[in-house]
């Protein structure tokens, strides 16, 4: 699970590294609109998990660290918080 993790890191990183290149690259009237609709959607994404790690941060206490992983990584980032709030579920009961 965590080189599966790992590897689909490395995947965002350069799904955000063709999104920056699209918009300055110097070819961007070829590239088109397609990535930055693309970039955009991926964003709103992770936007809302930043919102649900926002959320539970009494009990998570995320660092900026977090929430910049979120940002960037999205869901292969929120699998540790995912396992701790889990956890202090599971201890609440």
């Amino acid at each position: 699970m965590k080189v599966l993790n790992f590897v689909m890191r490395v995947v965002m990183l350069v799904f955000w590294a063709g999104i920056i290149y699209a918009l300055v690259g110097p070819d961007f009237q070829e590239v088109g609109s397609m990535p930055l609709i693309l970039g955009a959607v991926v964003l709103f994404m992770h936007l809302l998990q930043m919102l649900m790690l926002k959320q539970v941060a009494s009990l998570l206490h995320p660092t900026l660290k977090d929430y910049l992983a979120v940002l960037v990584f999205g869901s292969f980032a929120m699998h540790h918080h995912r396992a701790r709030l889990k956890e202090i579920t599971e201890q609440k009961r």
